[in-house]
């Protein structure tokens, strides 16, 4: 598995629905590929969503997938202070930043993706997987 690879899976604030500062900067410096899912649990965490990936899990979490690799260092840095990432932040964080594989375009590629890193104990579980289409029915 590439462990550092081109593109990166986004499904909470950062996909194109949003308007945010940081999901701008992401569609201007990045090409967007595609929608996917992968195998997990989109957790409800307020003003914004945390997945967790889980390879047999009976439910999916729907996002977005870019290709990061012309700016991927500048890309990930700035996503990194956006997730509450690196050695600035109290541990443990929030965020972990990990490699899965996804299926997009019947291909598998390997991608990054920001899965949630605390207790998942007494989180509202997203059943649809789809954080746009739940913030829509908010």
């Amino acid at each position: 598995m590439t462990q550092n690879p081109d593109y990166l899976f986004v499904y909470g604030t950062l996909r194109p629905a949003f308007m945010n500062t940081y999901a701008q900067f992401l569609s201007q410096h990045s090409l967007l590929v595609g929608e996917t899912a992968f195998p997990g649990q989109l957790l409800d965490l307020g003003s914004y969503p945390g997945a967790t990936y889980q390879l047999n899990s009976p439910t999916t979490v729907w996002g977005t997938v870019y290709n990061i690799g012309a700016k991927k260092s500048a890309i990930l840095d700035q996503l990194d202070a956006y997730e509450g990432i690196g050695d600035d932040y109290d541990q443990p964080h929030e965020y972990v930043r990990r490699v899965i594989p996804v299926r997009i375009n019947n291909t598998w590629i390997n991608c990054w993706v920001y899965l949630f890193n605390l207790s998942t104990d007494g989180k509202k579980v997203i059943r649809s997987g789809d954080y746009v289409a739940h913030s829509k029915n908010e």
